[in-house]
């Protein structure tokens, strides 16, 4: 064995018990049943060996009934035990496999959620992501994993008894059938690398799949696939994965299948060969007629537990290639949550973004070049420019989804990255341009999991504009959204959605209000009398306003306009229109919606 190797083994060991060590914690009950099961199923064939030739031997000698009557009840009472036990124990270890698999689900969840939100738009990390979890389902390593560490353990008390039992008739004889059983093993060993590395290639293929599958099962989509007549091309792209994967599982179907023939003759030839060495010791009178049935049921059972247990190995040394994979995605840091700095006495909110450079991973031009620019607590900017002149980029850095490459953000004269996160959230209300409105009720959108106040929540969806909707629905704030959970949940029109969005973060009242396209579905008189409201809204409140419609501009009191990542105009929405540039023509081009 190669240097090399014995690493790689050592790894495998190592995320092995990093497993189990990660099962015990998820539910601490499962690896001690899955261990009492493997002792229970070990025992269970052994009065089956060796009372039956017991019982020959008695009738083919002395014949006494009393011994006869023993051995059958001992026979019986044996079974019936560990029968009994053994069932008990399944359902149980049953009902752990689920509690496991929960567990695991909301650990992985957990993680990701916790992740850098980055690395959730990193290509290489979602693909790191998809193989490794791909991978662990598709082996099942949750149950399987388990039950093939406690398979070996039972396999190899199996295997010991009967190996004592069939060395009592001829050690030679154990030689062989070991011979024949690695053999067999080798051959399992081959088609388990062919197909791992079949599940490594197939992982990131199989995440391009799930994206068209997904648009045939998502309702959202309906409306796009139907009008632009999708479905063709979808289901032409779906069927052409579906001919790529046909080819490639023939490929390693074909080649399992010789390993499973050239396998079932390798038990046959162990099973003659253990036959052959019985009968030869009947012949030669050292055996009775029941020492033979004890010892050929004993090498079919060796046969039996060798194969398997070798088979375990192989499945065991890929569980470890296919957990490293998992272990080297849950390695990956989660945010560093553990600033040193209290935000609880913050009201006013000063920020400040010093020689901010910024680029998004795997790319070598930069989003943001030498951003600098103060925001006054109670003021209000607008930031205007064109598509990816680096606007959204700018709210990412402030709201602590990336940090900057070179330079830094300041709130009221402190490193952002100094307070603790869950701290510094609580001081931003943010309206993202793609926002999310789930399948909660209205009442849970606005306050998630703290105690909502029912005033509160009132006052922030009239400041929306979406109180009388509100209270024209059936259960008022309490109606579900959409129909995911409840088929009486309501359907709002994408504007009233908004609206929703708008009464959440409304609802918040953070010194930091942050909305990105906030009359992004409105049409322009509502987009006029949300801005307009606004201004109340957003009273002795810092905020930051971007839209590519320059209405919100005339109510700030500062305009930052972008180009190519940096800040190339500043001033009031008076003095950059007599300035004639950038923003003069952006305004000029719009101008006839607000005059």
């Amino acid at each position: 064995m190669t240097k090399n190797t014995t690493q790689e083994r050592r790894n495998e060991l190592s995320a092995i018990w990093q497993f189990i060590k990660l099962a015990r914690r998820l539910c601490p009950g499962h690896i001690p049943l899955a261990t009492v099961s493997a002792i229970i199923d070990a025992i269970a064939p052994f009065p089956g060996i060796v009372i039956p030739g017991y019982i020959l031997n008695e009738l083919a000698g002395p014949g006494r009934t009393e011994r006869l009557l023993a051995y059958i009840g001992m026979l019986l009472a044996g079974n019936v035990a560990v029968g009994f036990t053994g069932s008990i124990v399944r359902k149980k270890l049953k009902t752990s496999e689920e509690k496991l698999a929960d567990r695991f689900e909301l650990h992985v969840g957990r993680h990701i959620m916790h992740m850098d939100f980055e690395k959730l738009e990193d290509a290489g990390i979602l693909d790191m992501k998809e193989k490794a979890l791909f991978n662990l389902r598709l082996h099942n390593v949750l149950t399987e994993g388990p039950a093939t560490i406690a398979g070996i353990f039972r396999l190899l008390i199996t295997a010991a008894g009967v190996t004592g039992l069939i060395a009592m008739l001829n050690p030679v004889l154990i030689v062989a059938l070991f011979f024949l059983t690695g053999v067999n093993a080798w051959l399992y060993r081959r088609v388990q690398a062919t197909k791992q590395r079949f599940y490594q290639d197939i992982a990131v293929y199989n995440r391009q799949f799930m994206y068209f599958r997904n648009l045939t099962q998502d309702f959202t989509n309906a409306k796009d696939v139907r009008i632009y007549r999708m479905s063709s091309y979808i289901l032409e792209r779906i069927s052409r994965y579906y001919s790529a994967a046909d080819r490639i599982f023939h490929k390693m179907f074909l080649t399992q299948r010789r390993h499973d023939g050239l396998g079932a003759v390798i038990i046959q030839m162990q099973t003659v060969l253990a036959c052959a060495f019985a009968v030869w010791g009947v012949f030669r009178g050292k055996l009775m007629i029941g020492d033979f049935t004890i010892y050929i049921s004993a090498a079919i059972r060796f046969s039996a537990s060798a194969t398997e247990l070798m088979t375990k190995l192989v499945d065991l040394q890929m569980l470890g290639r296919v957990l490293q994979d998992y272990l080297a995605f849950e390695r990956l840091p989660e945010r560093n949550l553990s600033g040193k700095r209290s935000a609880d006495d913050i009201v006013c909110v000063r920020i400040e973004f010093r020689n901010v450079w910024f680029r998004y991973p795997n790319t070598e031009s930069y989003a943001l070049k030498d951003v600098s620019l103060i925001i006054n607590s109670g003021e209000r900017l607008s930031i205007a420019g064109k598509n990816g002149a680096g606007k959204s980029t700018f709210i990412k850095l402030l709201c602590r989804l990336y940090r900057p490459e070179k330079g830094c953000i300041l709130l009221n004269g402190v490193d952002i990255n100094d307070f603790e996160e869950a701290q510094y959230s609580r001081l931003l209300s943010v309206l993202f341009q793609d926002y999310k409105i789930f399948s909660f009720s209205i009442r849970e959108n606005l306050a998630f999991d703290r105690p909502y106040e029912q005033d509160r929540g009132r006052n922030s969806l009239k400041k929306a504009g979406i109180l009388e909707k509100v209270q024209s629905l059936p259960l008022g704030a309490d109606t579900p959204l959409y129909k995911n959970f409840d088929k009486d949940g309501a359907e709002l029109s994408g504007g009233e959605m908004q609206k929703i969005a708008i009464a959440r973060i409304l609802y918040k009242d953070a010194p930091l209000l942050v909305l990105d396209e906030p009359a992004a579905n409105l049409d322009p008189y509502s987009e006029y009398d949300l801005y307009s409201r606004f201004n109340a809204m957003t009273e002795g409140k810092t905020t930051i306003y971007i839209s590519h419609r320059l209405s919100s501009c005339r109510f700030c009191d500062a305009i930052a306009v972008f180009e190519d990542g940096r800040i190339v105009e500043y001033g009031s929405h008076e003095e950059l229109v007599c300035k004639g540039g950038l923003y003069a023509r952006m305004w000029q081009a719009q101008a006839q919606y607000y005059q």
